[in-house]
């Protein structure tokens, strides 16, 4: 879901000397003002992503998104001068680097915003996709989810997000009314863009793919299973026919279920790797710039995740649906919430244990966070820091809240009044407001 907070960005035309430049400024004093020219956003990570991310960067991603879009669909395009002013949290931002997708939120508002002052039009599902791809010049192998939230979000709506193509589909889902979400900050600064941690989650999965792929009984040749080249376990699920991710864990006859049969427990070396049938092009294939030294891969736990993580959402939407389908006098709503807290402790849990992106501080504030009366509680983004997510009950918010306040936040820094923790109901999608 989008949350009510935003990234929110003022925009207009350059004038003077900076007519053929990009002026980028921020509210937050320690983000440095810069002048990019428009040759240099517009070939954007040509020659490889930055190896120090740095803020403006982003923006860049979009201005080269937004590029590449237009000579894709052979559209009459200028470039643009743009000037722009990017708000802090001050001014109803989003926490940086806190698992809230705030540079997804700023590469979507971005595209909005040369998309409007140079006067092009991209539907809301293109530009979904778009922004997905844009992240990738700056070295991230994201998936999509979060620009799909931001972009296609549905007020007082969560979304089931499907990648199908060419574009991807949400179901909206409406969610109870005596029901919130309550985010908190670990304290932990999680800067994905700046360690190789998630690429290489995304490097592990894209390997575990190709194995399951290649032992596919769908697949006539196995040794032509590279040209189907699936990048993401979804494919591979595809290509084995199951109907539901929970096919692919499911235990067997045999006590296997078809990842525990083909991908191999613990840890896994790039000379298994060749031993399972992954050539050396294949292997390199599915790494990125910062994952080339990996030698030491655990390609069960995260395929694992994967599907029982899915799996998890089916569930989680099937419930708030069928909430919905009866008379809500007869509703019992501390069962809903009891069993949509489940899914979302189980989530964490697999998050810990087999997908490895948690921390003690998230551990710690989601175990004070279930004692102070969650029904579920979980870590948000990507993991490694930033925040959680927890479901209570509207009419205890304010309780937990002051609990979690007193019992984590007053005992790692004794500031039990600070800004780190507030509720959110689904918000709207991104959007313009003209100022004239």
């Amino acid at each position: 879901m989008a949350l009510e907070q935003a990234v929110y960005i003022s925009v207009g035309p350059t004038s003077g000397s900076d007519l053929d430049k990009i002026v980028l400024r921020s509210t937050d004093t320690q983000y440095r003002p810069v002048k990019i020219s428009i040759t240099e956003a517009i070939t954007f990570g040509c020659e490889g992503s930055p190896d120090s991310p740095e803020w403006f960067h982003y923006f860049q991603c979009a201005y080269r998104g937004i590029k590449d879009y237009v000579d894709k669909s052979n559209l009459d395009w200028t470039p643009p001068s743009i000037n722009v002013l990017v708000g802090d949290v001050e001014y109803g931002g989003l926490w940086p680097a806190a698992g809230l997708s705030s540079s997804s939120a700023f590469v979507v508002a971005s595209a909005i915003a040369i998309m409007r002052i140079s006067g092009l039009q991209i539907s809301r599902h293109e530009l979904a996709s778009l922004c997905a791809k844009c992240e990738q010049y700056i070295g991230m192998q994201g998936g999509g989810m979060d620009q799909a939230a931001s972009v296609l979000a549905v007020e007082n709506n969560a979304l089931m997000i499907e990648f199908t193509k060419p574009f991807v589909t949400v179901s909206p889902i409406q969610l109870p009314s005596d029901m919130v979400f309550v985010i908190a900050h670990s304290g932990v600064h999680a800067r994905k863009a700046a360690t190789s941690y998630y690429n290489e989650r995304v490097a592990e999965c894209r390997l575990a793919a190709k194995i399951l792929a290649r032992n596919s009984p769908h697949i006539t040749e196995p040794s032509n299973y590279s040209s189907i080249a699936p990048l993401c376990l979804s494919d591979a699920q595809k290509l084995w026919k199951a109907v539901s991710p929970d096919e692919m864990i499911r235990i067997q006859k045999d006590g296997l279920s078809i990842v525990t049969r083909y991908l191999p427990s613990g840890i896994t070396s790039l000379q298994n790797l060749c031993n399972l049938g992954l050539t050396s092009p294949i292997i390199e294939g599915c790494l990125t710039e910062n994952t080339k030294t990996m030698n030491h891969f655990y390609l069960r736990d995260r395929a694992e995740h994967v599907y029982s993580e899915a799996e998890r959402v089916f569930k989680f939407y099937n419930i708030c649906k069928k909430i919905f389908s009866i008379d809500d006098s007869q509703t019992n709503s501390i069962n809903y919430m009891q069993l949509l807290g489940d899914l979302m402790n189980q989530s964490q849990l697999s998050c810990a244990n087999l997908y490895q992106c948690s921390c003690r501080e998230l551990d710690k504030l989601i175990s004070v966070c279930r004692s102070a009366g969650a029904f579920g509680s979980r870590l948000t983004g990507a993991g490694w820091g930033g925040c959680t997510v927890s479901l209570v009950k509207k009419s205890n918010a304010e309780q937990f809240i002051a609990k979690v306040r007193e019992e984590f936040y007053n005992v790692i820094d004794g500031n039990s009044n600070n800004d780190l923790i507030f509720v959110s109901q689904p918000g709207r999608p991104a959007g313009i407001m003209v100022i004239q």
